[in-house]
């Protein structure tokens, strides 16, 4: 028995639009798409407590601290993901010292005392150097950035520090290199080797004087008893409007080469922008169902997108075309060796020499990245869980989209399809 796939392509477009309208309906119910930090900047923390803390405690005590906005995820037991709106150093929490472009430590100098800082990332064990100067170079798109000239010493991950400056003219505006002492040495280093910078606290010192993040720290501390920071990243407004940007246009950019490339290779065959043209609209197809699988899992499982997500979504992309060369390429042997058969019976035959070897490729890489969903972190969660989706609507949009439009539109049945539509009102 012999399946006939082309047969039925109209239920497949049908079912097909039925689906991608669902997820435009979920993509127009706010909140469409849960954003991650990276695209709407602001805080994460990811706490592991060593005793048990509930989510509503938590939350309630983000809220006493000023951050009544704080969503807060359990990610395992006694461990949270927490996303607030940035953290910022009070004003008068530290001293400013704006440095010229190329700064150099000469000779003894009469420097202030900022406070303290540990050297290092969490989990990382190899020294950071400090540097004897550092210059401004001007990039784009992310603005300036600072070049790291000579190393004066390097120091063990873990120690604290005295604070002798710090320069805000590298970067999107953040601390981004503190002017340090370790005893008989003085250099300048990059803040994102740094953590917990606590400044000194005068006479008077308040509690506001603190930096934000060490007072949330400490607070939550002394409320639950001691927990150890996993991760923590932070985002200004201008690196998320950099990364929207950026994500946007590298998924036109493909698409827009996908296509060339499509027509390009499939230039011996006739008509060869209809294989371009259906290749881009079971990508498009994949796309907006992948879309609003995430709207809804936003929507019931507050989960966010982030820069993983579009990753795995331009992956998909890939995997998605791929699927659809294959089937385009066995379509042109098939209209080659049998140029009497109808084209219908060229494509149906493509479809079913392919079946196997698709259907293998995609179960394959389902059962690795459900093995990775089931034993990963939640790290790599966002772009697993997209790969997922996507493999899954790519393998049936391969089957059941591209190469049908090529039939669909080869027998003429969108515009007798228009005509019966417009016949039924009268």
């Amino acid at each position: 028995m012999v399946i006939d796939f082309v047969s039925v392509r109209g239920r497949l477009f049908f079912a097909s639009a039925i689906v991608m309208l669902v997820s435009f309906v979920l993509l127009a119910i706010p909140p469409s798409l849960v954003p991650g930090i990276e695209f709407t900047s602001g805080t994460t923390a990811l706490l592991n407590f060593e005793q048990s803390v509930g989510q509503s405690e938590i939350r309630d005590a983000y809220a006493e601290l000023g951050h009544p906005e704080a969503r807060v995820q359990s990610s395992g037991p006694n461990q949270y993901l927490i996303r607030t709106d940035e953290l910022d150093a009070p004003s008068g929490g530290y001293s400013e010292v704006v440095p010229d472009p190329e700064v150099q430590v000469v000779g003894p100098m009469d420097l202030p005392d900022l406070g303290t800082i540990v050297i290092g990332v969490e989990g990382i064990t190899e020294k950071v150097d400090i540097y004897d100067s550092y210059k401004v170079v001007d990039s784009d798109p992310t603005g300036r950035f600072c070049q790291m000239n000579a190393v004066v010493a390097s120091i063990d991950p873990g120690k604290e520090i005295m604070v002798r400056g710090i320069f805000e003219e590298c970067g999107d505006g953040s601390k981004s290199v503190y002017l340090v002492q370790d005893g008989q040495d003085i250099g300048f280093i990059e803040a994102s080797n740094t953590r917990l910078f606590v400044p000194k606290v005068e006479p008077n010192g308040a509690s506001d004087s603190l930096d934000e993040r060490t007072v949330i720290e400490r607070s939550l501390e002394e409320k639950f008893g001691s927990f150890t920071v996993l991760e923590f990243s932070s985002v200004s407004p201008v690196v998320s409007a950099v990364a929207v940007r950026n994500a946007t246009i590298a998924v036109v950019v493909a698409s827009l080469f996908i296509m060339a490339y499509v027509a390009f290779a499939f230039s011996s065959v006739p008509k060869p922008f209809r294989y371009a043209t259906c290749a881009i609209i079971a990508l498009i197809h994949d796309v907006v169902i992948v879309l609003g699988a995430f709207s809804l899992f936003g929507k019931l499982f507050d989960l966010e997108i982030n820069l993983m997500f579009v990753t795995a979504l331009l992956t998909v992309v890939g995997f998605s075309v791929h699927d659809s060369i294959v089937v385009f390429d066995r379509i042109r042997e098939n209209v080659r060796l049998s140029p009497h058969a109808s084209f219908a019976d060229n494509v149906n035959a493509a479809l079913l020499q392919t079946l196997s070897r698709s259907l293998n490729t995609s179960l394959t890489l389902l059962l690795t990245v459900t093995a990775m969903l089931l034993l990963g972190g939640d790290t790599v969660r966002t772009f697993l869980l997209t790969i997922l989706v996507g493999v899954i609507v790519g393998t049936y949009s391969s089957i059941a989209i591209a190469a049908q439009l090529l039939v669909a539109w080869e027998s003429g049945d969108f515009s007798r399809w228009i005509r019966r539509g417009v016949r039924t009102p009268g």
